[in-house]
């Protein structure tokens, strides 16, 4: 049975359940700083189990994409070694919010298994949690389970809990035995094979959790007024056991990749007999460990290519570092499969071959995501040489011992080296690993990043005052922007800071990178100034000052600031525009990584791995500028997901979509998901001129725009400034240029008289220092300050040295901006003899500094100011000490 057959009768079948079928949310979490990644499929609803928003659907089931790879939850290291471990996963999922429970729960999912996929029931294990008298008497009396396959289990293995407090509660799981040929403890003679035991024989396929209880901070448990089910089946174990396989790697998910692997590599995945189940990774032989590799790069490219499409970016920090950490150590193993160039990148056209039918958004970003591994793996290559030189430079000179398992981590860290290739190189000079060593380092690093993880659930008491009884809660704001609402609740503080609540707002409130609008909600006994309107679990809420009278219940008015809407929305319709321009000049990998939009300018952040040029800037401008001039009319409608995107409608990073979308076209020029305002016609947003271009991270560029007034006061700006120099230079506009070029040449050719007049002056400075020269051992030796007006002056100073010393040695000192600059030089009948670099190395460390460079001449940096006399007086020591050693 194929996986895509799979993954659609298991949803099928809880669609005939009247589970309401739901979209995988992002790898890449929207809006929980708790989350790395996503890592379960509970995760997109994790607000309605804490109470904080109501569910628009009492069942539901997906298929989600999962990694695991950070934080709480990390196989990073676990996956190649064996067949079921997985940075990337998809978690099959059912869900009941205050529906059904335990009966159906474990019902449903018994005649899924052995009904619908007909699976051998005798080759089922369910274990309950040793509390949940009621799952055990639900598998025994509702299912045909066999009896003694019913086991009780501990809170480690059988009882869920969100966070460190908030909901929780007992779970059961269901195993599949695999029989004993798949026992990799045969050797050990007291092993015995078990559910929940230490060998490959029994898999957990699925967790079935009843969430029924509160954790609170005491530690004790509460019952909750509703009660959840959220269940989670490893859709990739149950494509092996389905699919007759010994591991996830055999299965169609992963078949298709390990060939492409092997295509490009030309290196074969090993067959089954060969691939090792229970002999440990470094003692494997070669063709087990290739499978190793094979299994890592499998894995990996899914991993990346899921994550870049929802947004992830390969960088130094947060998820980033771990994107960065994954093609690393996918990049290394293929350098185990003779892979020295870049390679990753040609399998992401695979990924998306085989998982696009359901997550079209690898389709639509493949490029974006092919360009960004391609770069990052080019970037690693040269890391990997820094790597491998520091590796040579621990082990230098050493015959036999260990590498410390500081340096080992240090190597896995900074050049991401995984501790297998640590070892294997040191094993090829018969050294050895600390690996107890390793494993703390590595051990430490865990916990920090478990800590900085950990959350509790905490949620901002506010004092409302309550007006209305009520849950429904109006946007009018596209179509108006004014209105008479009620208040709902509202709050205020001593220094009259409120925080209100309407039944209806045309007020926008801040997402999608637009601000939100300002303005006044009033009545007779009231006026209240708006300055920032936030989105709370559904709710608008809005937040401002109360500048006269008394809150009351009375109607108010409600008006925003149509001015500043009106230039929101200019520039909003500006970055569609933009967007779509991006895409036309600089290539179909562009992807929107943020933006802000305001009433004064926009903002607007995408991938690309250069710095744009600026005739693509003016192209890029011409383009959004005749669209401009074209007045387009600008329509907004609202569609389901499906068809939006069937449509080529164009999803952006960041932003959370449900079953409808609200889609803004440009005509035939551009189609985007968007919740924001926007004008109706492209000509009301007048001139638009770009005023920025920067780089904000690796492969993320930023463009800042203006359009409407603010474009012509730049523009007239320009003008005045314009005017002003050339009434500076004394010419008119049209021979201005022609003047100016002329003046920097003149200016050019004045510092090149003044630098060989000082060049000439100091070159009779220096054949007087050279001259005065004391004799050492029988060889002139010349040591001084000079003062030199720039840094770059010192290699010409170095220059004239060589050609007016003769035969001898220079040591030079000059002092910029607090900061020492140092110059050594020796003559050439003495290179044999003596090392410049090595002379301004040592005199560079007086001076709280470093330096190097060749034979004959070098150059050195120092901090310490206030040790030059000190650095000068040893020259002559350093110099006869070296004299001694040759």
């Amino acid at each position: 049975m194929k996986s895509k057959i799979i993954r659609e009768q298991f949803l099928k079948f809880f669609e005939s359940k009247k589970h309401k079928l739901m979209p995988s949310a992002p790898v890449i979490p929207i809006d929980d700083p708790t989350l790395l990644f996503t890592n379960a499929g509970m995760n997109q609803f994790k607000e309605i189990f804490l109470g904080l928003r109501k569910p628009e659907y009492l069942r539901v089931a997906n298929s989600q994409k999962c990694i695991r790879a950070g934080g709480k939850h990390n196989d990073l290291e676990e996956v190649g070694k064996d067949g079921y471990h997985h940075t990337f996963f998809e978690m099959l999922g059912n869900w009941s919010f205050g529906d059904y429970y335990k009966k159906e729960a474990i019902i449903w999912a018994w005649e899924l298994l052995t009904e619908i996929w007909k699976l051998p029931k005798e080759r089922f294990y369910a274990t309950v949690h040793e509390s949940d008298q009621e799952a055990y008497e639900l598998w025994k009396n509702e299912t045909d389970i066999e009896e003694n396959h019913i086991e009780f289990s501990g809170d480690e293995d059988n009882f869920w809990e969100m966070a460190a407090t908030g909901p929780c509660g007992p779970s059961s799981e269901i195993h599949y035995d695999r029989g004993e040929s798949f026992c990799n403890c045969e050797d050990d003679p007291d092993h015995i094979c078990r559910v929940n035991g230490d060998c490959h024989r029994f898999i957990e396929i699925w967790n079935l959790v009843f969430i029924q209880f509160n954790k609170g901070e005491d530690g004790k448990l509460a019952n909750l007024e509703k009660k959840y089910v959220d269940t989670g089946a490893g859709f990739e174990r149950i494509c092996q056991i389905l699919q007759g396989v010994e591991t996830n790697y055999d299965t169609d998910l992963f078949t298709p990749l390990l060939d492409g692997i092997t295509e490009i590599t030309g290196v074969s995945y090993p067959q089954r007999k060969y691939r090792s189940k229970s002999i440990p990774e470094q003692d494997s032989e070669l063709r087990d460990y290739l499978g190793i590799s094979h299994r890592v790069i499998a894995d990996h490219i899914r991993a990346l290519t899921f994550a870049i499409a929802d947004g992830g970016i390969p960088s130094n920090e947060g998820r980033g570092y771990v994107l960065r950490r994954i093609l690393r150590r996918a990049a290394r193993h293929g350098r185990i499969l003779n892979m020295r160039s870049p390679f990753l990148y040609k399998l992401v056209d695979v990924v998306v071959q085989e998982m696009s039918d359901y997550y079209q958004e690898i389709k639509e970003r493949k490029a974006h995501i092919t360009l960004i591994i391609k770069a990052e793996e080019e970037r690693f290559n040269l890391t990997l040489d820094k790597g491998l030189a520091k590796f040579r430079e621990i082990v230098d000179g050493r015959k036999k011992g260990k590498i410390s398992g500081k340096e080992a981590f240090m190597l896995y860290d900074t050049f991401g080296f995984p501790l297998d290739l640590t070892r294997m190189m040191a094993q090829e000079r018969g050294l050895e690993v600390n690996e107890d060593e390793f494993e703390k380092e590595m051990k430490g690093q865990k916990d920090r990043a478990r800590a900085a993880a950990k959350f509790e659930l905490k949620t901002e008491e506010i004092d409302w005052i309550e007006f209305l009884d009520t849950e429904k809660f109006e946007f009018v704001g596209y179509k108006l922007d004014s209105t008479i609402a009620r208040i709902v609740k509202y709050s205020i503080n001593d220094e009259n800071i409120v925080r209100i609540v309407l039944d209806r707002t045309p007020f926008y409130a801040e997402s999608g990178g637009q601000v939100a609008d300002k303005g006044r909600i009033y009545n007779n006994n009231c006026n209240i100034q708006i300055t920032d309107v936030q989105i709370v679990n559904g709710v608008f809420i809005h937040i401002g000052k109360l500048k006269s009278g008394d809150i009351n219940d009375k109607p108010v008015s409600v008006i925003i600031d149509k001015e500043a809407r009106l230039n929101i929305a200019r520039n909003h319709t500006a970055t569609h525009l933009l967007h779509k321009a991006l895409k036309e000049v600089l290539g179909e990998h562009i992807q929107q990584k943020g933006s802000l939009v305001n009433p004064e300018h926009l903002r607007f952040d995408f991938t690309h791995y250069k710095q744009v040029k600026e005739r693509e800037i003016k192209t890029v401008e011409r383009i959004v500028n005749r669209v401009i001039r074209e007045c387009l009319t600008v329509r907004t409608e609202i569609k389901t997901i499906e068809m939006a995107r069937e449509e080529g409608a164009v999803a952006l990073f960041g932003e959370k979509y449900g079953e409808y979308v609200r889609v803004v076209s440009v005509q035939d020029f551009s189609k985007e998901l968007c919740g924001g305002t926007h004008v109706s016609f492209t000509g009301e947003i007048g001139l638009f001129k770009i005023t920025g271009e920067s780089s904000i991270a690796a492969g993320v560029r930023r463009i800042e725009a203006i359009t409407g007034e603010r474009s012509e006061k730049y523009v007239n700006l320009l003008e005045h400034e314009i005017d002003e120099v050339s009434r500076y230079l004394n010419a008119p506009r049209q021979s201005m240029m022609e003047r100016l070029n002329r003046l920097l040449a003149d200016n050019k050719k004045m510092h090149v008289q003044l630098k060989t007049y000082k060049m000439k002056s100091a070159g009779s400075i220096l054949e007087e220092i050279i001259g005065k020269a004391p004799l050492v051992n029988g060889i002139k030796l010349v040591v001084a300050k000079v003062k030199l007006s720039k840094p770059e002056e010192m290699r010409l100073l170095g220059d004239n040295l060589r050609h007016k010393l003769g035969s001898g040695i220079a040591v030079m000192v000059s002092i910029f901006e607090d900061k020492v600059s140092l110059i050594a030089v020796v003559s050439k009948d003495l290179v044999g003899r003596f090392h410049a670099g090595k002379i301004i190395g040592e005199v560079a460390k007086i001076v709280d500094g470093s330096g190097g460079g060749r034979a004959d001449m070098a150059m050195a940096g120092g901090r310490n100011k206030d040790k030059v006399k000190d650095a000068l007086k040893a020259v002559k020591k350093i110099v006869i000490d070296m004299d001694k050693k040759k």
